[in-house]
Parts: C-alpha cells; sequence; structure tokens
C-alpha cells in the first residue's frame, strides 16, 4: 500500500452529550491524522449542528471530511449509494457501539464490498448493559442484522480485558484487541490556576452523564454521610441530564442536602479542567464502563479518584491514586472520607495519577496500537 492509510469512524452521535464515545472517537482520529492517516468521520449528526460543529472545530484540526448516514435501519438507494462509495474510497472501517444504526447500515455495506471493519462495542456487549431493554436488543440481534455485524468484524476491539472477558452474545470474532483510551498529553500541560472554578471549600466532583447506569444514585446516598461528617464538603454534579436528576433531587431533598449539593450542567474545555482541578476528589461510582473517559481525564490533572469495581479502572488503587470500592454506598462513603481525610496524601494521589495516565495512556501511544491492529486486518 503505497498512499497513506484511509479510515471511517463511524458512530450515531457525535455531540459531546452523547458522553465517552464521541470524545473518544474524535480523539483518535486526531492522532491518526498526525501519524499521516486520511480519516473520514461518519455519523447522523445533522449538518450544520451546532454542538457537534463548536465540539469538532475545538477538538479536532482539520475537521475531517464527513458524511452523514441516516439514524435507521433502512437506507434510500441514494443513501446506499453513498455508503457504497464511501466504503469503495477507504481502505477500513471502524464501527463504534453496537447498537446505533450508522454501523450496521455501513457494516453491511463492507460486507458487500469485501472491506474489513474493526468493531469497538463501547461497553455494549456487558451482561448489564444488555438486561436493559433486553427483548427489544434480543430482536435486534437475530432480527435486524447486528449479530452479522458482530460476526462479519474482522477484529473486536474492546477497552479493557473484563470487557472482553464479560462480552456475551458474541460470535468468535477472528482478533479481539485491548487497547484502552487515553488523552494528549498537550492538553494537560498548561492546566487552569488554582481556583480557577469559583469554587470555594472542597468539594466532591461527579462529571459524566446523568444516567442511572453511571450510578449517582449511590453517590447522593454516599454523600448523605459523607454529608455529615464533613459540613465543610459540598457535592458538584456536572453532566447531561440522561434521566437520573430528578432521583437526585428527590435525595437531596430527602436528606436535607439541598445548599450541599450543585447541579451545574454539562462543563467543556478549560471550565471542565478547572472544575476537575479544584476538587478535592472525583468519583464516577458507574454500574459499567468500558475504559473511562472521565477517569482518565480527572488523573491527568491530578484529581485523586475513588470509583467503584465495576469501573473497570484498578490502576486507581493499584498505582495509589485514590480508592476502588464495592458497588455500594456505604463502602462509597467511607472511599470518599478517607480521601479527603488527609489533604496532602490527597495532593500526592493526584500526582501519581497524573504520572500514570502521562505514562501509559496517551493518545499518540494508543493511535500507533490501533493503526498496528489495522494493518494486521488488511492483511489478513
Amino acid at each position: 500500500m503505497t498512499h497513506p492509510l484511509r479510515v471511517a469512524h463511524v458512530y450515531n452521535w457525535l455531540d459531546p452529550a452523547n458522553g465517552g464515545p464521541p470524545q473518544m472517537i474524535v480523539a483518535l482520529a486526531r492522532a491518526q491524522q498526525a501519524l499521516g492517516l486520511r480519516v473520514t468521520l461518519v455519523s447522523s449528526d445533522e449538518p450544520g449542528s451546532r454542538a457537534t460543529e463548536r465540539f469538532l472545530a475545538a477538538t479536532i484540526d482539520p475537521v475531517p471530511p464527513r458524511l452523514h448516514v441516516p439514524a435507521r435501519p433502512l437506507a434510500t438507494p441514494g443513501e446506499r449509494a453513498a455508503i457504497d462509495a464511501l466504503v469503495r474510497a477507504v481502505d477500513v472501517v471502524h464501527v463504534h457501539g453496537l447498537w446505533p444504526q450508522p454501523g450496521l447500515l455501513v457494516g453491511r455495506a463492507c460486507r458487500r464490498r469485501g472491506r474489513p471493519y474493526v468493531l469497538t462495542p463501547h461497553g455494549m456487549l456487558h451482561p448489564e448493559a444488555l438486561a436493559q431493554h433486553r427483548l427489544k436488543k434480543l430482536a435486534g440481534l437475530h432480527a435486524l442484522g447486528y449479530r452479522r455485524l458482530l460476526a462479519g468484524a474482522a477484529a473486536v476491539h474492546f477497552l479493557n480485558p473484563v470487557e472482553r472477558d464479560r462480552a456475551v452474545d458474541l460470535p468468535r470474532p477472528a482478533r479481539a484487541a485491548v487497547i484502552p483510551n487515553g488523552v494528549f498529553a498537550e492538553d494537560y500541560a498548561d492546566l487552569p490556576p488554582a481556583g480557577a472554578s469559583g469554587r470555594t471549600g472542597p468539594y466532591v466532583l461527579f462529571l459524566a452523564r446523568l444516567h442511572p447506569a453511571k450510578g449517582l444514585d449511590l453517590l447522593a446516598e454516599a454523600f448523605a454521610v459523607v454529608a455529615r461528617a464533613r459540613p465543610d464538603v459540598d457535592l458538584v454534579v456536572a453532566g447531561p441530564d440522561q434521566g437520573a436528576l430528578p432521583d437526585l433531587l428527590a435525595r437531596v431533598e430527602r436528606h436535607g442536602l439541598r445548599g450541599r449539593v450543585h447541579v451545574v450542567g454539562p462543563v467543556f474545555g478549560r471550565e471542565k479542567q478547572a472544575l476537575v482541578r479544584d476538587a478535592a476528589v472525583y468519583c464516577l461510582p458507574s454500574r459499567q464502563e468500558g475504559f473511562s473517559v472521565a477517569i482518565t481525564e480527572a488523573l491527568a490533572t491530578g484529581t485523586p479518584c475513588v470509583v467503584t469495581e465495576t469501573c473497570n479502572f484498578p490502576e486507581v488503587a493499584t498505582a495509589g491514586c485514590g480508592a476502588v470500592t464495592a458497588l455500594d454506598a456505604g463502602a462509597l462513603a467511607r472511599g470518599l472520607l478517607d480521601v479527603l481525610r488527609d489533604p496532602d496524601e490527597a495532593r500526592a494521589m493526584g500526582a501519581r495519577g497524573r504520572a500514570l495516565v502521562l505514562e501509559r495512556y496517551t493518545w499518540p501511544r494508543i493511535a500507533a496500537e490501533m493503526v498496528a491492529l489495522y494493518r494486521e486486518v488488511l492483511r489478513r
């Protein structure tokens, strides 16, 4: 192959309000462009979508060519022709997520044209994930062709070994690869100064989608314990609501925590970095994670973390960057209080976490591993 490697990344929505996958996809595309790859982004974002356009302009330069693919399981003849043209024009396709319909459409085209594709499930093959709307997902697997999407992948890319080992309903792939997420070191070289968030006093930070799978209900119960032991500590909740906010507000009222819990909505860029850096501890009590972008970014910012075992990030404990607890409100409260008890040790934890991420989890290194995977499937 004499031309630069050509790859298309396929997902449904690149709006960053959809959590980790859009951020991971665009970061990987940015790192691959830096390695000389020719990248195309394929999604269902409407042309001119302000949130998506703003995110891409701020995150990747130059913004890659893009193809709009409908968010439905069947394409019109014109849409099918555009998808076929894309597949013919690239060397390898990288499909992100199992259920997004653009991946289903592009995967069909790849199989028609004999073009290899890599599939990254992003945690969607976890037993817990498949248990949500189980009948609908079973119908999708066996009636709409999602099982063929899995079976036809030249390689399945997992974000950690636990995700690989616990994947269910997975036909044996030709290749199962484990490659994590990362950060760009240069994005964390010049952090906002202490106090830039404008918040005074120590606070626990939750920054993720406000979705039931993220365990915000457990954090609310844990913070009720923390609040009684530490009257000086607040809880800040940041991120777009995806169904968990009403339950959180009800728990805040029940425990009399109004004034101690602050819901600030989505934050991005320097504002997000300032909020993370000023936090006494970052907490993600998620019920399931692939490789959490939020935890990785918090560690890169130098903030100690308290996470649950189901976040699948054991390095938080083994590298001394914070605490990994059971998926239990009492255990979570104990982990938070342990970190809050000694501010000097918490700063040391943050420094160890930052060193861990900048040594092992950077996008140039991860992009090179992914390119090696692409070349392997092309050789096969």
